[in-house]
């Protein structure tokens, strides 16, 4: 469809400006200590009311109770906040303490972390979670507190002898938390309305009238079922945006789109009004998502019955995109055979205005894979990259994404260092997965530690647990096992750093003979002090992944199909499904600033390879050799995040370039790419950046599958960036 876009109104943009002064945005390192204490992650701010909570109920009978005692005691404590000029509402509450209060709230972190360090500190993650924002939709609040009641009957406590079965009590506790939660945040929702109400009252109009409508929209949902497109909306971010952590956005063009539609027909509701609403609603994700965190929505790709999913919300979402020009919401387009050319041409011109967002996934590959792996179509259809990159499915599953990373040159180098003299490079290689696989099931078994941990004392929200299949019907958490898939996503780090390392290792040690493997080890240990020639020959004279090279591209293959076979020969219950990844997050730069040199030629201390793609500058060849390479082997099979950073000059996305940057998206999807991401930024304004900061502060790049500001990231991450081949 031809779709002529909606322009920013000044709403919009003073809302922008209001949410950019709350907390949240404002951090540019969420995970250093600073007013308000982190447990676990920079993405769980404990608030005073949740602390004074967990001290009430030390007598609370399991510390999942306990813990549900004090999300409730922090809902309860939540003031609510309006902003001027906002239309849809629902905020995290991060106070301002007085002297008294920050003294009292500081004492009571030090005894809630002596107390609970099982609970957060070393917990898995709790969020990077979908929620079935559709359920909540359909039946309210209200709705789950019945299917609660109702389940909890099925129990027939009364009934049974004086001592129950553990299974019983277990799902009794559970319900209950849940409960608590929920009338919590029903109360919090009612003292919302209260706040418009009196808001109302005194403001001029058009306010005053605005407010009355908030009023009555928020005395409705989300306890009962929206009604309307506004009530839809509000409903959605009321539930997460008093939550702590990633939630994304989901499909909204799916969702959305009945509401939408129906008030259109009916004459309630203009596109422009939509779109200013729409706006509002991706907005308020950067209220509650942190520097270095992505949480998005995906739009776009197919239903269950194989229909293209494309709609007025779908090009809505991406104009959104363009109005905020933030890192966040993660926005991504989900594009097969079906998609039309309109809608790539729509995003080709959003990405060409510097705007990092949409990412393009592949449809057809991720459902068919996510079925291999054991999930339904109508499940599969309706997937969802989490936060960063990796893949999850709406409201049934919990992704353990980047529970533990394994280096790949680190290991490479390690295997090395283990082998003999008289081995040979098929020896090497076997070696070296044997290494990896070590090195996998000894982070592994120390993280089913962690989930362990959490299945006893309770890890998460109980109110989160309300909206993912099938934790009410099993009446278990998510951590017990009440998810209907549970993704547990290890990450391999450096990916093309190893594939150019092992060329160098083949070429070098055993065809060429140049040195030895000792002799190689030392060199690499030395950072190539010395052997300069030798560094610039590997680098400009043997084959590097990225390029369209037959021999590298075997290896990349080889690599990827070995290390798959680890987690496929793995037996897993049913549910339980390990899925890798070569996301990288931004720890390729971290963990390469870690690490000396390596075989590839990489100086030590600079950041391995980023995601799957090559190695920073060395895919000289052009895109499109980039993208064959990229797709010479499988990639359906990780899910756990595949991410392609792209980076053009502007001149070489303009719209005369549009249909090119089209026809080699469709081919890398077509071959099998999963992920393409693109960053639309010269090296020249990069440089000027770094120099002059405060010049380039809304300057947003594309990190390891979501954006930053460039000025706030890291000197390893700047360069790292500043390296990539731009084409």
């Amino acid at each position: 469809m031809k779709y002529p876009p909606i322009a920013m109104t000044w709403r919009t943009q003073k809302i922008r400006e209001e949410y950019l002064k709350m907390p949240v945005p404002q951090e540019d390192n969420p995970y250093l200590d600073k007013k308000y204490k982190h447990f676990c992650t920079g993405d769980r701010w404990i608030t005073l009311g949740f602390l004074e909570g967990w001290l009430a109920h030390e007598d609370a009978p399991t510390t999942r109770r306990r813990r549900s005692y004090a999300e409730a005691a922090e809902l309860y404590a939540a003031q609510p906040i309006i902003t001027e000029h906002e239309l849809l509402t629902g905020h995290l509450y991060l106070p301002e303490y007085t002297p008294e209060e920050q003294k009292r709230y500081d004492q009571l972190c030090e005894m809630f972390r002596m107390s609970s360090v099982t609970l957060l500190e070393r917990g898995p993650r709790i969020d990077h979670l979908s929620l079935d924002l559709e359920k909540l939709l359909r039946i309210g609040i209200s709705g789950i507190v019945a299917e609660i009641h109702a389940r909890m009957a099925e129990l027939n406590l009364q009934d049974r002898n004086v001592y129950p079965e553990f299974e019983v009590m277990k799902q009794y506790d559970f319900y209950e938390c849940c409960l608590l939660e929920l009338e919590a945040l029903k109360d919090l929702q009612k003292r919302y309305a209260q706040k418009a109400r009196e808001m109302a009252e005194t403001a001029p109009e058009p306010r005053k009238s605005e407010l009355s409508q908030m009023a009555e929209i928020l005395e409705w949902v989300p306890e009962h079922p929206a009604r309307n497109f506004r009530e839809a909306l509000q409903s959605v971010q009321f539930f997460l945006g008093t939550l702590f952590g990633l939630y994304p956005l989901n499909r909204p063009d799916r969702y959305l789109y009945p509401y939408y539609a129906e008030d259109v027909r009916a004459g309630v509701l203009t596109r422009d009004e939509a779109q200013e609403l729409i706006d509002n609603f991706c907005l308020h994700v950067s209220t509650r998502v942190f520097s270095r965190a992505a949480c998005g929505f995906i739009v776009g790709g197919q239903d269950a019955q194989g229909n293209l999913v494309e709609n007025e919300l779908t090009y809505m979402f991406l104009t959104a995109l363009e109005h905020i020009r933030m890192p966040d919401p993660n926005g991504a387009l989900a594009v097969n055979d079906q998609t039309s050319d309109d809608i790539l041409h729509y995003s080709a011109e959003i990405l060409s205005k510097g705007i990092t967002h949409p990412a393009f996934y592949n449809d057809s590959a991720i459902v068919e894979s996510l079925m291999r792996y054991g999930c339904s179509r109508e499940d599969a259809v309706n997937y969802i990259h989490t936060t960063c990159a990796e893949i999850s499915v709406v409201g049934k599953t919990k992704s353990h994404t980047t529970p533990f990373m394994v280096a790949l040159p680190k290991t490479l180098k390690e295997t090395v260092r283990a082998c003999g003299k008289e081995t040979t490079f098929a020896q090497l290689q076997s070696a070296y997965i044997e290494q990896i696989s070590k090195q996998l099931s000894k982070d592994c078994f120390r993280y089913v530690m962690r989930m362990l941990e959490a299945s006893r004392n309770g890890n998460e929200p109980m109110r989160v647990c309300c909206l993912v299949e099938d934790c009410i019907s099993r009446g278990r958490s998510i951590f017990e096992g009440g998810e209907r898939y549970s993704f547990l996503q290890p990450i391999l780090v450096g990916f093309s750093t190893a594939v150019d390392s092992l060329i160098a290792l083949k070429t070098l040690v055993f065809e060429e003979k140049r040195l030895t493997l000792s002799e190689f080890i030392q060199t690499v240990d030395q950072d190539f002090a010395g052997n300069e020639a030798l560094r610039q020959y590997i680098i400009h004279k043997l084959p590097h992944y990225g390029n369209d090279n037959q021999e590298a591209d075997a290896m990349a293959a080889w690599l990827a199909e070995n290390i798959l076979h680890i987690f496929q020969d793995s037996p897993m219950l049913a549910g339980r499904i390990m899925m890798p990844g070569t996301f990288s997050y931004v720890n390729h730069a971290g963990l390469g600033a870690q690490d000396g040199a390596s075989f590839d030629g990489r100086r030590a201390h600079f950041s391995y390879s980023d995601g799957c793609g090559p190695v920073q500058g060395r895919d000289v060849n052009g895109p499109t050799a980039m993208m064959l390479s990229l797709t010479s082997w499988e990639q359906s099979a990780y899910l756990g995040g595949m991410v392609v950073n792209v980076k053009f000059a502007p001149k070489h996305l303009t719209p005369e370039h549009a249909d090119s940057f089209i026809a080699m998206l469709r081919a890398f999807l077509q071959r099998g790419g999963i992920e393409m991401q693109v960053n639309v930024v010269d090296r020249e304004t990069l440089l000027d950046a770094r120099k002059h900061p405060e010049n380039h502060r809304d300057l947003i790049v594309r990190i390891g599958g979501y954006s930053d500001y460039y000025v706030r990231l890291s000197d390893a991450l700047q360069e790292e960036i500043l390296e990539r081949r731009e084409y």
